[in-house]
């Protein structure tokens, strides 16, 4: 995994599916996390393609976590179309978005 102080990096890195991280952003190339909360992942539709969903971690999509997080869905959101942008409520009723009952909003210190 590369580590980077650059949050473009780390997304650019889960666009291409590869791991990486940065002190508040990480990827395993699958999954997009911001500290502990997923943002964004790559769902396969069983035909070798798939989609990247962004989940709306913002003021405006109504489930507003930080505003460091906030921000690296804003980032995301300009790698991926928007039909692809999802509402946190409707993914969690689809299963595809864990609830956030505790969450971690301090950089790490490494």
């Amino acid at each position: 995994m590369s580590f980077t102080t650059d949050d473009n990096g780390v997304i650019e890195n889960f666009m291409q599916q590869n791991s990486a991280k940065s002190r508040t952003l990480r990827t395993d190339g699958q999954s997009l996390w911001s500290f502990d909360t997923r943002i964004a992942e790559h769902i396969p539709d069983g035909d070798g393609q798939g989609a990247t969903l962004v989940y709306d971690y913002t003021y405006g999509g109504g489930n507003y976590v930080s505003q460091t997080t906030s921000n690296h869905v804003r980032l995301t959101k300009k790698k991926v179309p928007r039909q692809n942008w999802m509402n946190v409520n409707e993914a969690q009723r689809h299963g595809l978005c864990p609830l956030v009952e505790t969450r971690n909003d301090t950089p790490s210190s490494t």
